[in-house]
């Protein structure tokens, strides 16, 4: 008896550079294209030859019915509607080069700053990004869209025992940091990228889970010298991302 193929609800993703990277995704199944009929996207010579491919499915609309039908949405003409698998099964880690670099995301529930991260991550060379299966952010339309494309080029994964695999990390070489302010923790420039890392981040408001933060190697913290007492999420993983890449890459 043959198993059922699993089905994917469709995703939506607009403006150019998103649609571009979704059309180059082999993973991704293209079901519908709205183009804008003289619009930026429709006179874009790259995304015309992406189109031909995917003939069957383009529809031009007229400018008055497709601002009706994407009211209030930056798309730069165009609209692409798709499926796929967007997260991929955790491998085994032990063989993969001594800089390589995975992010775990503990207690982040905002998609738009999820996007922001996927972008973040991708942009200054991480390898993965982890989020647990349950009570996290997930990646949304909301997620995909600020993402502009990356989540296509960098793995994500979900994982149920956030806990446990960091145990299974730790076994395949990795060092483990926490970011969370913290008395005993070091400043985050003081950090030795390279190696194997994972680096663990939490929400503004929760931070990280007290019994993942046990299973940390080493904790940073990003000093604030302002009146506001944290960054934005993404904003530390930002500074976080990009000292680790002048560290394993300098100039």
């Amino acid at each position: 008896m043959k198993k059922n193929k699993k089905t994917y609800s469709p995703n939506m993703v607009f403006g150019i550079n998103g649609c571009l990277n979704v059309f180059k995704a082999k993973k991704l199944e293209i079901i519908s294209i709205h183009l804008m009929a003289g619009g930026n996207a429709d006179q874009n010579k790259i995304i015309n030859q992406q189109c031909n491919q995917f003939s069957q499915k383009v529809q031009r609309l007229n400018k008055k019915d497709f601002l009706n039908k994407y009211s209030g949405l930056r798309t730069q003409g165009i609209v692409v509607l798709f499926k796929g698998k967007l997260y991929k099964q955790i491998p085994n880690f032990s063989n993969v080069d001594s800089n390589f670099s995975l992010l775990i995301l503990d207690n982040i529930e905002d998609p738009q700053n999820f996007g922001q991260i996927i972008r973040t991550a991708e942009c200054g060379g991480l390898n993965g990004i982890i989020i647990p299966q349950h009570n996290s952010v997930d990646l949304t339309n909301t997620a995909i869209q600020i993402s502009q494309g990356a989540f296509v080029h960098i793995p994500i994964y979900k994982c149920v025992n956030i806990n446990r695999l960091i145990e299974d990390l730790k076994k395949q070489g990795f060092w483990i940091i926490g970011f969370e302010n913290s008395v005993n923790a070091k400043e985050w420039y003081n950090i030795d990228y390279n190696e194997k890392t994972v680096l663990i981040f939490g929400s503004e408001g929760r931070g990280i889970r007290k019994k993942t933060i046990e299973k940390c190697d080493f904790l940073a913290t990003i000093p604030m010298q302002g009146n506001i007492s944290s960054l934005n999420v993404s904003a530390s993983i930002s500074a976080v991302t990009f000292e680790r890449l002048r560290q394993i890459k300098p100039l």
